[in-house]
């Protein structure tokens, strides 16, 4: 009796075993990986230096708060570890070369009055290695959002930036990161 029950919890014990290595090994055939995976051209970056955005735009005082949400989002993604550009792998600069504000929605009873407005920002970056001076990547990347108009249009514009470079960032990291 006692081997019989034996043989049964050792059947169990195999099948529930042997069902797990048969799905760990299809699953593994799928095109699933667990980890970062990095662009190629990023393969060998570990480490990233931001340094503040260049801008060539009417908007002042903006450079800092863009590389600061850059570096926050790109340690929140940590794909990368941000270091001061001496023990850099690469550097990741950036430029800011458009802030645009649109009129998305006008107020119903006054066609002329805007109710709605649009921010976007575009800005180039470029991936260097720090030692060959060699471009690893490099593109363009948008960060837009909406707002809607009030008695302070310039506090709430400001705010909307805010939010736009928070977009911006994720744009750039998720192309750096992802290659996407």
């Amino acid at each position: 009796m006692k081997t019989r029950t034996l043989a049964r919890r050792l059947g169990k014990f195999c099948s529930v075993h042997l069902c797990t290595l048969l799905a760990l090994t299809l699953l593994t055939g799928c095109g699933y990986q667990l980890g970062e995976i990095r662009p190629t051209p990023m393969r060998s970056v570990r480490t990233l230096a931001v340094p503040t955005f260049e801008n060539r735009t009417y908007r002042p005082r903006v450079e800092a708060l863009l590389a600061d949400t850059l570096v926050k989002r790109l340690q929140q993604d940590g794909t990368y570890r941000i270091v001061d550009e001496s023990r850099a792998d690469a550097i990741l600069s950036c430029t800011l070369v458009s802030a645009k504000r649109h009129a998305v929605r006008s107020v119903p009873s006054d066609v002329l009055a805007t109710a709605e407005f649009q921010l976007s920002l575009r800005a180039h970056y470029t991936v260097t290695e720090r030692i060959t001076g060699r471009i690893l990547m490099s593109g363009e990347a948008t960060g837009v959002t909406s707002f809607f108009a009030q008695s302070d249009l310039v506090t709430v514009e400001a705010q909307a930036f805010s939010n736009a470079a928070a977009d911006l960032a994720g744009n750039i990291a998720v192309a750096i990161s992802e290659g996407w």
